[in-house]
Formats: C-alpha cells, sequence, structure tokens
C-alpha cells in the first residue's frame, strides 16, 4: 500500500512541475516578414479566416444544344468566385458563371476541400445552387462537382492560380455543361 502512495506522490510531484518547466523555455526565433507569426511557429493565430477573390475563365462545353433563340457564342464562360477560407484546407466558395453558348448563367454555393503541399495542392468541391437556362427552360436546380489543382504565390502567398474542371448538372433536364476553366485571383 506505502508503495502505491510512494509511487502517486511522485507522479504527482512531476505533474506539478512539468507547467513550469514549460513556461521557462527561451524565446523562439522567426525570420519571415513583420507580423507574419504567431508564436513561435509562424502559425496564424485563431482569428487567422482570410478571404480570396478569383476571376474565372475558359472552355464552357454543353451536352446538348441550346433551345431555339438561345444566345449563340463561342464555346467560353466567364465567371469570379469568393471565397472564405475556413483553414488552409478548407474553404466556402461562392462563384457565378456565364456561359457564352447558350447564354446560360450558372450561381453555385459550397464547400471545397485543399490538400497538403507547397507550392501546389489539389483541391476538390460540391457546389449547389442555380442554373438559368434561357428560352423556354428557365430556373433549375443544380449542383456542380468540382476538381483542380492549385498554386499559392507571392511573398505572402496571397496570389492564386488555379485550373478546374466543373460539370454543372441541372437537376430535372436541360443537359450538362462541361467547364474547364483556370483562375487567378488574391487572398485579402
Amino acid at each position: 500500500m506505502m508503495r502505491h502512495v510512494r509511487l502517486c506522490g511522485a507522479l504527482a510531484m512531476v505533474a506539478a512541475t512539468v507547467p513550469l518547466t514549460a513556461s521557462a523555455q527561451s524565446r523562439g526565433r522567426t525570420d519571415g516578414p513583420e507580423e507574419s507569426e504567431y508564436g513561435k511557429g509562424g502559425y496564424s493565430g485563431p482569428g487567422g479566416r482570410s478571404v480570396s477573390l478569383q476571376l474565372d475563365w475558359g472552355a464552357a462545353v454543353n451536352s446538348r444544344k441550346p433551345p431555339r433563340g438561345a444566345p449563340e457564342g463561342p464555346p467560353l464562360f466567364v465567371g469570379a468566385t469568393l471565397s472564405l477560407w475556413g483553414a488552409d484546407w478548407y474553404q466556402l466558395d461562392v462563384s457565378g458563371a456565364y456561359v457564352f453558348d447558350g447564354g446560360r448563367f450558372v450561381g453555385m454555393v459550397g464547400p471545397r476541400f485543399r490538400t497538403w503541399g507547397w507550392p501546389l495542392v489539389f483541391t476538390a468541391g460540391l457546389k449547389a445552387g442555380a442554373i438559368v437556362i434561357p428560352e423556354g427552360e428557365g430556373l433549375r436546380f443544380g449542383i456542380s462537382p468540382q476538381v483542380g489543382a492549385e498554386i499559392l504565390l507571392g511573398d505572402r502567398e496571397n496570389i492564386l492560380m488555379a485550373l478546374n474542371y466543373t460539370p454543372d448538372i441541372p437537376i430535372g433536364g436541360g443537359g450538362v455543361t462541361h467547364r474547364l476553366g483556370m483562375s487567378i485571383g488574391y487572398k485579402f
């Protein structure tokens, strides 16, 4: 019995001195630009969320012919994406795109996940929202899975460049639009 009491006493004494030795550590070193570090490890603080804005453009091919009377144009699209970064591996995207061939407007919201890596990361996401198909088709609910690759550039890794593939799938008809695009943006 006395043996257990001594063991518990020794463990309690060690547990009491561990926090004291941790607080006595020497100051760490940071080599980054001013205000880029939080503590010793160079990590962002708990309020380290940021926002990015991207310009998207590229090719857009409809799986079926646009309806009669729909705008005719080249198989291209242009759009923008606003992203709220929850962490380095997760972001919430709000995006809109206009497809010139057929005059479709695509407005989507959803999460996108990123792999670890530097400077190249791979992304995958699933967005849902509205697809407006002109000339009789009207408004449709749709989903847009997305896969791609992204590079962060600049001194503070705040310039974004990406390649993405996104099929816009309207629920209830209208045909799929396959978008293969490029993005350039800035992370605030």
